[in-house]
């Protein structure tokens, strides 16, 4: 696991308004929340590896080996030693602005990191985004299932479906029979407007669901 010993904190540049003179929000909708943990993760650090900053997205990986509280730590060795190289050599003036890099999650799901030097306002700040696309595909299968009135199995089907199973092998995992899962692959292209299990891969692909 990564960690660097503790170094002073940067004091803020900015000058926060006072109590009196922010005016009270509307409460928001609960999907807000939603949207925070489905956004792409980011975290914004520094060279010593402190988390200035990071979005729900970026939490909800710290079960998985990526971030944890103040300090970024990961489980992939390779990949925090490819970090820290470049943030060190980012910082002498001797590496590239940007890099990507390859992370494997605990659980050995492939990511892939872009990090990005903000040297431009005096500081050594450095924002990470990861590219999750399994956790893209599965949050779209979700907002499939909603939009299109899926049931909780023709949700389970279309999980599997996307994931590059057959009917038969997606009948012996949802425990029903292979006509059974034909008859809810039917009704998933009925719902989704597709007509083929590669177009219907596809649109849950490059799934976006209208604004209201």
């Amino acid at each position: 696991m990564l960690g660097i010993g503790d170094t002073p904190r940067m004091s803020m540049i900015f000058t926060m308004p006072r109590s009196t003179d922010i005016e009270a929000l509307p409460p928001r909708h609960s999907g807000a929340h939603d949207t925070g943990r489905a956004a792409k993760p980011l975290f914004i650090i520094d060279a010593d590896l402190r988390v200035h900053f990071s979005n729900q997205g970026a939490a909800a990986l710290a079960r998985e080996g990526l971030g944890a509280g103040e300090r970024l730590v990961c489980a992939d060795k390779l990949f925090a030693a490819k970090l820290q190289t470049w943030l060190k050599r980012r910082c002498a003036g001797s590496a590239p602005e940007e890099i990507r890099l390859s992370l494997s999650m605990r659980c050995g799901r492939q990511t892939v990191v872009d990090a990005v030097h903000l040297g431009g306002a005096g500081m050594d700040l450095f924002v990470l985004t990861v590219d999750d696309p399994q956790r893209m595909i599965d949050r779209n299968v979700d907002e499939v299932a909603e939009a299109c009135g899926l049931t909780p199995t023709e949700a389970r089907m279309l999980g599997l479906i996307v994931k590059g199973l057959d009917t038969v092998v997606a009948a012996k995992k949802l425990g029903i029979a292979r006509t059974t899962a034909r008859t809810h692959l039917q009704r998933l292209f009925a719902k989704t407007g597709t007509a083929r299990q590669s177009e219907l891969v596809r649109f849950v692909a490059t799934f976006i669901e209208e604004a209201a």
